[in-house]
């Protein structure tokens, strides 16, 4: 896999925050809500747009990791050299993926913000949710961070990005589902506060 670099990430988020903000007249919301250290960040997924609008939203200032499908990497090749040199790294979809659950968990432990969807997939139905952001930040200890992106996006229409108060869940418990499902329910009731 290739090896993250910090300063390429300083360098591309500016750049690509400037070209969404062109193309999409991007308004992000709540900067305020994002805590120090490691945490993992939970935004909605409808478009391949989203994973860049999401690690944007938190700035440059922010060391940032993503967990990006096994697919993106399998071909090689420049792209998959540059989302790997950015921050992302692979998991395998559906699998017992252990490799991709231990760095995550070191990437939070690191400080780091992991980007993790909890629909897992922009073609998930409706209230779909994945049990994998709810198990890393129970087992992590770390806050979750929920937010919301339109998903209806047009070009050189508005886009919000609503960045939520982080918030624990119930210290010891097991039950991801019941945690995942929180995390979706907070995700989506952002919604309300775009354009306040």
């Amino acid at each position: 896999m290739p090896k993250f670099h910090r300063w390429l990430q300083k360098i591309a988020v500016p750049i690509v925050s400037a070209v969404y903000h062109l193309y999409y007249r991007l308004h992000v919301t709540g900067h305020e809500n994002i805590p120090e250290g490691g945490c993992v960040v939970c935004p909605n997924h409808t478009s391949y747009a989203d994973p860049p609008l999401a690690a944007v939203s938190l700035t440059w200032r922010t060391n940032i990791a993503l967990m990006a499908k096994k697919e993106l990497f399998e071909k090689g090749g420049f792209f998959a050299h540059l989302i790997g040199w950015l921050g992302a790294f692979p998991v395998s979809r559906g699998d017992a993926d252990i490799t991709a659950i231990k760095t995550a968990l070191q990437a939070v432990k690191d400080g780091r913000k992991l980007i993790i969807f909890p629909q897992g997939t922009r073609d998930a139905a409706e209230g779909e949710t994945k049990e994998g952001a709810a198990m890393l930040a129970a087992r992590t200890r770390a806050p979750i961070l929920p937010v919301y992106i339109t998903e209806n996006k047009k070009r050189f229409g508005r886009v919000d990005v609503i960045i939520g108060k982080p918030f624990y869940p119930e210290k010891g418990s097991k039950d991801y589902a019941a945690i995942a499902e929180d995390i979706l329910r907070r995700i989506y009731a952002l919604n309300g506060e775009t354009r306040a």
